[in-house]
């Protein structure tokens, strides 16, 4: 489908640049003031310039109402601003358009939404060349009313445009034989076969491109050629995306079991290098143990050889445990006083 679209010029703009490219036309628009502005978003029920088959260039208002409507206000041109090509032949709403009424819509390019599970990513899709493109369509003229209404023509997408979506409007090149026949005033009959030739969903990727723009374009009251330009991701995008990173090199590590992070060989030097004041910190925060009612460092403190007590247990003879008594302690005293007098 094609429900939006931008035409970014002005009626003088777009007269201009129909001579330029050799229209012949007869400009039947009213002349005021104002005239056509730029419009970044054309929605259903706007008023647009199109151009007929029998070359004039008119202001209509998107979405059809057929001439023989008897009463406008209870139409619903909203329903009516694109016409399927495969139906053309055989609904009454577009028979006598189709023979009588045919027209191009210029446009810079149009939008279309992208749907990817419950959200809906509106992509931007223009010319390369930035050129005005020709979308095909039907117009027609209540007669009591002096009112002219159009409709854009849609087909199904071709192959590398589905992944978009299903459908997309017929694009017509100026001077090419599908423009020509479809604009040839001369033609009152169709039949499906020929409109199957002529209406045909094209998109040669040397010509067109697209890119995803901002959501602001679903809303028919925001303009502006920001709606055009490619959409910024959000700050919270970039945080998913590192988020992805990680799991997705952390997935890699688990079945590989190779590790991302620095080998302990290939580490800076100064990594390995003492912190002198982590140390000194170290150093001023070892505990003091009191010992015979003096300080003593740890540390040294444990180096120091270990004095047994007078009650301490010692090993006898045999391997038996008794107690080191007063007179053990004064045989080793005589037992030293004699090797010193020697």
């Amino acid at each position: 489908m094609c429900g939006r679209y931008a035409l970014d010029c002005t009626t003088g703009q777009l007269d201009q640049r129909f001579h330029e490219l050799g229209f012949e036309f007869e400009n039947d628009r009213q002349q005021d003031t104002t005239g056509i502005q730029p419009s970044y978003n054309v929605a259903p029920t706007n008023t647009a310039p199109v151009y007929t088959n029998y070359g004039k260039l008119r202001d209509m208002k998107w979405g059809l109402i057929p001439h023989w409507v008897e009463d406008i206000s209870k139409s619903q041109p909203y329903k009516t601003f694109n016409a399927r090509c495969e139906n053309i032949s055989s609904s009454k709403m577009w028979t006598a358009p189709c023979n009588y009424k045919r027209c191009v819509v210029p446009a810079s390019g149009y939008y279309e939404w992208l749907t990817k599970g419950k959200k809906k990513i509106p992509y931007y899709v223009t010319r390369k060349d930035r050129e005005i493109m020709f979308l095909a369509g039907m117009y027609d003229r209540v007669e009591s009313e002096d009112l002219y209404t159009f409709t854009i023509i849609t087909a199904p997408a071709p192959s590398n445009m589905e992944w978009l979506h299903r459908r997309m409007p017929v694009v017509l090149n100026w001077g090419s034989k599908e423009w020509n026949s479809w604009l040839d005033e001369s033609k009152t009959q169709w039949s499906q076969k020929e409109l199957k030739e002529v209406l045909q969903a094209q998109c040669n990727e040397d010509e067109l491109e697209w890119w995803q723009v901002s959501s602001d374009v679903g809303k028919v009251s925001n303009n502006g050629k920001y709606l055009v330009e490619p959409a910024k991701a959000p700050i919270r995008d970039l945080f998913k995306k590192e988020d992805k990173l990680t799991t997705s090199l952390a997935k890699h590590e688990e079945s590989t079991g190779f590790s991302h992070e620095e080998p302990s060989s290939l580490k800076h030097e100064d990594r390995g290098k003492p912190d002198v004041k982590a140390e000194e910190a170290e150093e001023e925060e070892k505990p003091v143990v009191r010992e015979h009612g003096q300080d003593v460092d740890k540390g040294l403190n444990e180096q120091l050889p270990k004095v047994k007590s007078e009650t301490e247990d010692t090993k006898g003879i045999g391997g038996q445990k008794r107690k080191a008594g007063k007179g053990d302690i004064t045989q080793k005293l005589r037992a030293a006083k004699r090797v010193k007098r020697r």
